[in-house]
This record gives C-alpha cells, structure tokens and sequence, in this order.
C-alpha cells in the first residue's frame, strides 16, 4: 500500500500543529504557519482565508483521523472474527499515546474559536454512543472511553498523572478489561 502524497493543505495543517505544539496556540499566526511550511502567506491564504479556516480544518482533519482509525479497526476486527471494541481501544491508544500533534487542533479551536469544537464534539459524542452501546456491558464500555479521554487529555495539557514506566501497564489493563467483556 502507497503512502498518500502529502498535499499543499496537508503541509499547511502539519505546520500549524507544529506551530501549536512548539510556540502555543496564540503564536499560531498565518504568517507563522507559512514560515513553518516554507511557503508564502499567500500560499496559505489561497488554501485557508483566514485563521478560523485554518482551525475548522485542523478540528475536521483530527475528527476525520480519530474515526477513520475507528472504523479501521472495527473492519480489522470484523475481518479477523473477533469482537471490534478492543481493537478499536488499541487503535484509540495508539493515538492517545502517538507523539503525534493532533491534540493541537483541538487545543488551538478551544483557545481561539471554542464554538468550532461544537461539531467535532458531536461526531466525537456518536462514535462514543455507538461504541459504547456495543459493548456487552456498555457501562464498562463508557468508563473505558472515558479512560482513554483522560489519558489523551491529561497527555495534552502536560498532567501527567500516570508515570512514564505505568503507562503500559495502564493502556494494558485497559485492553484487557475491554475483552473480559466478552468472556
């Protein structure tokens, strides 16, 4: 499988996220943004009008990822005849855990235009529903979400309340209570 080619738009949102990651969500300017691309503000501008553009396809782009990961793994699951919520905590923990910026997106919108998360909480809000009624015991299924939240939240805004060496065993136990379920 061919890895996509990375588009003007892709290098724009990656630079925003870096921007986020590095400098804070009110360095994150059109003009920092071009010089993290290494392209002119006018290339920005042609792509994203303005910030708010720029932060809806950051949210859009994180929601896109996070459900395209979800529905990947419940395919895998489905495909190797096994139960899709714990494949789908593994996926969502490889995210949670990623050093990847897609935290950023969320960070920057709740900073400067929190009303942009309003629709990205809604998808976010149904993929929750709907994984957690799944579950033989949806209560379960809830708390682990929420779980996941947490250690993606917490990760985020730096207040990390698991230490480094217990984070595995964390994730683990969090894995291994979602297939007890189906025992």
């Amino acid at each position: 499988m061919s890895e996509k080619p990375t588009t003007t738009k892709d290098l724009i949102l990656d630079a925003a996220e870096t921007v986020v990651a590095r400098d804070g969500t009110r360095a994150m300017t059109i003009d920092a943004v071009a010089a993290e691309a290494s392209i002119s503000k006018g290339g920005v501008l042609y792509h994203y009008p303005n910030k708010i553009a720029l932060l809806e396809a950051m949210v859009t782009r994180m929601v896109t990822g996070v459900r395209d990961d979800i529905h990947r793994a419940e395919a895998d699951a489905e495909a190797a005849g096994e139960p899709p919520l714990p494949r789908v905590i593994e996926a969502l923990l490889t995210r949670t855990t990623a050093a990847e910026p897609i935290g950023n997106a969320i960070l920057a919108a709740a900073a400067e235009q929190p009303q942009l998360l309003e629709a990205a909480g809604k998808v976010l809000a149904g993929e929750f529903q709907r994984l957690s009624a799944m579950a033989p015991d949806p209560v379960l299924g809830q708390i682990v979400l929420l779980a996941l939240d947490g250690l993606k939240l917490s990760s985020m805004l730096g207040l990390s309340h698991v230490e480094e060496l217990q984070v595995n065993a964390v994730n683990n136990r969090l894995v291994a209570m979602t297939r007890e379920m189906y025992q």
